[in-house]
């Protein structure tokens, strides 16, 4: 019985990963086929004349070098944002090192197109920040005008992209082992000469595998460039592809662009995974926190600490406050000032006759909520099969955890692309049209509900199922009654990701959807662009209650352990 046991107990989970790697297989490879073929194929049959053109025009040229410039100074920005607060974390203790902790983990979770409209609005002409420096220092003009500029886009990237660098490194720096530094002290060097000649060649590593990282997103930006850019002086790859498939009504050229993008985040993700491999090599972690940990000792470093936990909390929470707090503000004429009102609240639940883009927003916000509930139920039973298999098989399981993370290695804006390319080859009306919105974020969301299950599972001692195996239990209701119990909080977060993913996706939506298709980050693009920016930061209010239930449940979902 027992023997039985184990061979259907191989069987079982020889078979799990079937379903899913064929879903996950189909929904990546196959856009991703259209895309590239159609870089290849013409009229006349395959041909390299497409690529040769797009590539040889000196307006894509111009455009490939803005992409890589834009990305490396956004991320030379976040690192001069970062490497303080990483140095504050790590080193001293003080009373806002809990605050920035957690407002760091804020850019995780929000959607780009938020991003965008809290930036409107805090530093825009009219924005909160203008708005206060002119009262504070009794101006008549705006002293700050950054909007739709290259500023813009790197002030966007920093504020998006700083925390990654500040968590990695400050992460990695208070588990190094002091005895170097402590050593340098005893033999008389000072805390400047011992920090760049011992503390900082031992945090390169780290750095580079968070700047890796960083110029990873940045070179993939879409809905920041999109909107801050302000015009085709600032275009990168990803908006090119994007205007090309949409605008111009030239699906090729968005292709063979499409190969670039694919081979930069390709050799990206090789650079970032070397990192990583160095990185885990280069020190021998302390299982506990630096024990010369301390306060300031200085008046300077006091008011440094003070100084950057105030200029944090302004950086990272005055865009998204700003957004709730102009949602709740409306003017009863056009002469009038601006009071507290639900108007726009009103207006998004049809409780009030809405104009322009706002008459869609009910709509918008119903079908962003169905799409990703179902994104959600869909997402987690393909993840969880998935983290069952690569930690059964040792021997495939490198292979198992690439496929499951292989859409990662592609934008989503390219995502979209492919599954534009499948819609205009097939006639399936509306519901066509909304089903593939669903694969595209469930293609999107896979690899992020992966990386919330599988850690989890793998905490998981093998000894429990051996132990029900051994008792006579099937594969089936082991799984059922031991391991799903176990994961019941890790499934419910990555439904919770799944969930927050979708409703805030943005880049994918855009390219795919056509005009009958709305969700209400689309409709907040929308609005954005009509300047109905009150309308918008309704709509953005939801995706910000969205955002902070995924940064609670997260929060709480940290530290489990199942070796009790």
């Amino acid at each position: 019985m027992r023997e039985n046991n184990s061979i259907q107990y191989r069987r079982f989970y020889r078979t799990m990963p079937i379903p899913s790697m064929v879903v996950l297989l189909m929904l990546f490879f196959v856009p991703l086929f259209f895309t590239l073929s159609s870089a290849f194929i013409t009229e006349e049959g395959f041909s390299f004349s497409r690529l040769v053109s797009v590539f040889s025009d000196p307006y894509t040229q111009k455009i490939m070098g803005f992409t890589l410039l834009q990305a490396t100074l956004s991320t030379l920005a976040s690192l001069a944002v970062a490497l303080p607060g990483a140095y504050l974390i790590a080193t001293y203790s003080f009373k806002g090192k809990r605050m920035i902790l957690a407002l760091s983990a804020i850019p995780f979770v929000i959607p780009s197109i938020l991003v965008v409209l809290g930036f409107v609005i805090f530093f825009g002409n009219n924005g909160f920040l203008n708005r206060a420096l002119m009262s504070l220092f009794q101006l008549e003009e705006p002293p700050l005008r950054i909007l739709y500029s290259f500023p813009a886009i790197i002030l966007a990237h920093t504020f998006y992209n700083f925390p990654i660098i500040m968590s990695l490194v400050s992460s990695y720096w208070e588990h190094l082992d002091e005895n170097c530094e402590a050593a340098s002290w005893t033999l008389g060097a000072n805390k400047v000469r011992t920090f760049f000649s011992i503390t900082l060649p031992r945090l390169i590593p780290a750095i580079v595998s968070s700047a890796s990282l960083v110029f990873l997103f940045c070179f993939n930006s879409f809905a920041i460039i999109l909107v801050l850019g302000g015009g085709p002086q600032f275009t990168t790859m990803e908006v090119e592809i994007y205007r090309q498939a949409r605008m111009m009504g030239n699906p090729a050229a968005a292709s063979a662009l499409s190969l670039f993008s694919i081979l930069i985040t390709s050799l990206l993700l090789l650079w970032y995974n070397a990192t990583q491999k160095k990185l885990a090599q280069s020190e021998t972690y302390r299982t506990s926190h630096r024990t010369l940990e301390k306060k300031p000792a200085t008046v300077v470093g006091r008011i440094l600490a003070f100084l950057y936990t105030i200029i944090s909390f302004l950086f990272i929470l005055g865009p998204i406050v700003s957004v709730v707090v102009r949602s709740f503000m409306a003017a009863p004429s056009r002469s009038a000032q601006e009071v507290f009102s639900l108007k726009w609240y009103r207006q998004l639940l049809s409780l009030e006759s809405a104009t322009g883009h706002m008459g869609s927003a009910l709509g918008a916000l119903t079908n962003s909520l169905l799409i990703a509930l179902v994104v959600a139920a869909t997402t987690v039973p393909l993840a969880l099969t998935l983290s069952v298999a690569i930690r059964r098989k040792k021997h495939t399981s490198s292979f198992l955890e690439l496929a499951g993370m292989l859409p990662m290695t592609v934008s989503s804006v390219i995502i979209g692309l492919g599954y534009y390319l499948i819609a205009s080859r097939l006639r399936g009306g509306l519901a066509l049209s909304y089903t593939l919105v669903v694969l595209a974020h469930l293609v999107i969301a896979i690899p992020f509900v992966l990386r919330t299950i599988l850690p989890e599972y793998r905490k998981i001692p093998l000894t429990y199922m051996h132990s029900s195996l051994t008792l006579g239990a099937g594969p089936l209701r082991t799984f059922l009654a031991i391991e799903l119990p176990l994961l019941k909080g890790a499934m419910f977060t990555g439904a919770i990701f799944a969930f927050a993913l979708s409703m805030g996706e943005f880049n994918a939506t855009l390219t795919l959807a056509n005009s009958s298709i709305i969700t209400l980050p689309v409709v907040m693009y929308r609005l954005i662009g009509s300047y109905n920016f009150q309308g918008a930061c309704a709509l953005g209010t939801i995706l910000i209650a969205v955002s902070v239930l995924v940064f609670i449940v997260s929060e709480f979902a940290k530290g489990g352990t199942y070796g009790r």
